[in-house]
């Protein structure tokens, strides 16, 4: 990336942007899987033999591919960097955005990693692809590492809107186009 640049690069707004509808459409299909008769009872019945678990199988496979989405962000970031700040953010800013940034890289990995923990890890069975499925180990509580992936969730969304509400002030209040760096 040109360093001289105010603008993200095309790959790293690939990335950002692929890793938005990965993580939307993972939040849309897990809270789905709780809502099941609700939400995706057509498509479950349709193309899944009925077996609301099945679902897991789109969900865990989702989940692996975010962490590697992951891993390339963080690798890419690594090697290539970013733009120079944008001048319109003050100091405190500054600081707040990278935080913000620091705890949504960090959950990128820990969200797929308590999900996968949850399906590996807890020694639970579920009916999939028309049999039953055991967690291969029971090492840990199965309410403990769904309480652990919900709070998870939780910061995440925080961290969300706190990143999006910075954009959007600077955005709409400000008027400084900083979204165009994104785009």
């Amino acid at each position: 990336m040109r360093k001289e640049s105010r603008a993200y690069g095309f790959v790293t707004r690939f990335l950002h942007w692929t890793m938005f509808i990965a993580l939307s459409a993972q939040f849309v299909l897990g809270y789905a899987i709780d809502r099941f008769d609700d939400l995706l009872e057509i498509p479950v019945d349709r193309w899944l033999g009925g077996e609301e678990d099945n679902l897991l199988i789109f969900h865990a496979g989702l989940g692996v591919l975010i962490l590697v989405l992951a891993a390339i962000r963080v690798v890419w970031r690594l090697r290539v960097g970013l733009p120079p700040w944008a001048e319109t953010l003050s100091a405190v800013e500054r600081r707040f955005a990278h935080s913000t940034e620091v705890v949504l890289y960090a959950l990128m990995f820990l969200i797929p990693i308590t999900g996968l923990a949850l399906l590996l890890l807890s020694g639970e069975d579920w009916d999939l692809l028309g049999g039953e499925w055991e967690a291969p180990l029971d090492m840990i509580d199965d309410d403990f590492l769904l309480g652990a992936h919900i709070t998870t969730h939780l910061l995440f969304f925080s961290a969300f809107a706190a990143h999006i509400g910075l954009i959007f002030k600077h955005q709409f209040v400000n008027r400084d186009g900083l979204l165009r760096r994104m785009l």
